[in-house]
C-alpha cells in the first residue's frame, strides 16, 4: 500500500470518525453549559435563602422579649393541664355514652318512635274527622275507579 492509497483511505474514513467525534464534542459542551447554568441558579438560590435568614434574624432580634417568672410559668402550665384533663373527661364521657347506647343510636330510636306516634295520631284524627278512605264526609261510599 502506497502513501497515496493510505491518504485516500484516511480521507474516506475521516467523516466516519469525525462526525461522531463532533457530535460527542457538542453533547459534552451542552452538558457542561447546563451544569454551569444549574450551579449558577443554585448559588443564587442559596444566596437568596441566606439573605432571607439574615433578615429574619435581624427582625427577630428587634423584638423586645419578656420572660415569664417561674411562678407564672407554673400557674400557666397548671391551667393548661386542667383544661386538658377536662377535655379528656369529656371525651371519656362521650365515648361511654356512645358505647352503652345512650348516644346517637338511642336518640335516633326515640325520634323514630315519636314519628310513628305522630303518624298514628294523624291517621286517627283523619279517620274521625274526614272519614275512612273511599267515604265521603256524609258517610256515603264512592266507587273505586278499579271497580272494587
Amino acid at each position: 500500500m502506497h502513501w497515496e492509497q493510505a491518504a485516500m483511505l484516511v480521507g474516506l474514513l475521516s467523516p466516519l470518525v469525525g462526525v461522531p467525534l463532533l457530535v460527542i464534542t457538542f453533547y459534552l459542551r451542552a452538558i457542561r453549559e447546563h451544569q454551569t447554568t444549574t450551579a449558577a441558579e443554585i448559588n443564587h438560590r442559596i444566596r437568596t435563602i441566606e439573605s432571607a435568614i439574615h433578615d429574619l434574624l435581624k427582625a427577630t432580634s428587634d423584638f423586645e422579649r419578656t420572660y415569664a417568672t417561674k411562678e407564672e410559668w407554673v400557674r400557666e402550665s397548671m391551667v393548661a393541664r386542667q383544661r386538658l384533663e377536662r377535655i379528656t373527661e369529656m371525651m371519656a364521657r362521650f365515648q361511654a355514652e356512645m358505647e352503652n347506647g345512650h348516644g346517637v343510636a338511642a336518640e335516633l330510636g326515640r325520634t323514630a318512635h315519636a314519628t310513628c306516634q305522630v303518624a298514628q295520631r294523624l291517621a286517627l284524627w283523619c279517620e274521625q274527622n274526614i272519614g275512612r278512605p273511599g267515604q265521603r264526609a256524609g258517610g256515603t261510599t264512592e266507587e273505586s275507579p278499579t271497580g272494587g
